[in-house]
């Protein structure tokens, strides 16, 4: 059976999508931030300083990541069986650890784990036996108005968190419980330590795809810095992006990167700080390709950004690809031999191939195949290729999406 995008049927009936601009606002200093859907734009504008922690609901995870942007973290390098000693002379030495930005799972808390033993999840050790995570690490926390606290997260037991935390001198001590279905489809429920108080300040995980927001990054060792970007709601959804660099954004294409699950592809860089006028120029020929779990594909594009004084992002997104597959009558497209083992023969009579893409059934960019003669066939080499099922992705010279399943059997 063959298969197109509907790109081609909606492209056919009403012409290319139009670019559509739109812009966010941080506010001032980014104290907020912004989840975003490409399909229905802003889904929720919240306060980035009101939490302290952030615990992973997903049903394996026990990611817990940490507000740098606020707060301090350190360590204590001694037994958990101190709580109640616990001595924070020259703490400003320990070792502290910063949230990661590949994936929404690299929590601070868990970057204290020994790399070298399996079962360290940073802030406890999982329990193959009984599937409980129990905590092994004490931390320091310096908050924003200066005070401290000591923080022990006791275990993470059938979905259900448990941490306590005091005054360093062990006044105040409470102990918290989180459950994760209580918050059911989200992927992190906050807490703030200042006002001992859960923070449910996210929008559902299946409602966006992007946060525009400042975090901090290690720049350099011992350097760090908040930065200001876009990451991805890709660790919990299935949902990728692609750079596409020193090309002129009205050629970019997005058959012709690779996409990729990292949360930060987008990040920060896409402007730089002009120290002349004092104010952030945009990276020209650069913008970004975001695929959703059902193949739609938008390009984003940032025209402005006005620092500090309003955080406001300004940019277009464009889809270029759309959701769903639709039958393509048999007689227009031809590929033969199917399966193929050293090459495969490609025929689109009455459009140009442009490129064939090869993509992995998971939705993951093979390679990239450039029709040079632009001609309505293409012969693609396939030998270097493992044998499999491919989703092949022809792009014509009118910019149709046509795919169709080949098998590769060497």
């Amino acid at each position: 059976m063959r298969y197109f995008t509907l790109f081609t049927a909606l492209s056919a009936a009403l012409g290319a999508t139009a670019q559509e601009a739109d812009s966010i606002y941080l506010g001032a200093q980014y104290m907020n931030e912004s989840y975003y859907s490409f399909e229905n734009g802003e889904i929720q504008n919240v306060n980035n300083l009101n939490w302290d922690l952030a615990f992973d609901l997903s049903p394996y995870g026990a990611a817990v990541r940490f507000n740098r942007k606020t707060d301090l973290l350190f360590v204590y390098p001694g037994s958990s069986a101190d709580w109640n000693t616990l001595d924070t002379t020259g703490h400003s030495s320990w070792d502290q650890f910063n949230n990661g930005y590949s994936s929404w799972s690299e929590g601070a808390l868990n970057a204290a784990a020994n790399i070298a033993d399996p079962v360290d999840l940073g802030w406890g050790t999982y329990n193959s036996i009984t599937h409980i995570t129990e905590g092994s690490r004490i931390f320091v926390v310096k908050l924003d108005d200066d005070s401290y606290r000591k923080l022990f997260i006791e275990e993470l037991a059938s979905g259900v968190y448990t941490f306590k935390y005091a005054m360093i001198d062990g006044t105040n001590e409470l102990t918290e419980t989180i459950t994760k279905s209580d918050y059911a489809g989200k992927n992190f429920i906050h807490y703030s330590l200042l006002n001992e108080a859960v923070v449910d300040r996210e929008p559902a995980s299946a409602d966006w795809d992007i946060v525009f927001t400042n975090y901090v990054l290690e720049l350099a060792p011992g350097y760090f810095s908040g930065v200001t970007g876009v990451l991805a709601n890709s660790t919990f959804r299935d949902v990728y992006f692609s750079e596409s660099n020193n090309v002129p954004v009205a050629d970019a294409n997005y058959t012709a990167n690779p996409f990729n699950s990292e949360i930060d592809i987008v990040g920060y860089n896409w402007k730089t700080f002009n120290n002349i006028t004092y104010t952030y120029d945009l990276v020209d020929s650069l913008c970004y390709f975001f695929k959703d779990e059902n193949n739609a594909v938008w390009k984003l594009v940032f025209t402005g950004f006005a620092g500090s004084s309003t955080g406001k992002i300004v940019f277009t997104k464009e889809q270029v690809a759309f959701a769903g597959l639709a039958e393509l009558p048999e007689q227009k497209m031809n590929l033969y031999p199917q399966p193929a083992n050293t090459e495969v023969l490609i025929q689109l009579p009455g459009q140009q191939i442009r490129t064939v893409a090869f993509y992995a059934l998971s939705g993951e960019l093979i390679t990239v195949h450039s029709n040079t003669e632009n001609n309505q066939q293409a012969i693609v080499p396939v030998n270097h290729l493992n044998s499999g099922v491919y989703i092949i992705q022809i792009t014509t010279e009118t910019g149709d999406i046509v795919n169709h399943k080949l098998v590769i059997n060497h």
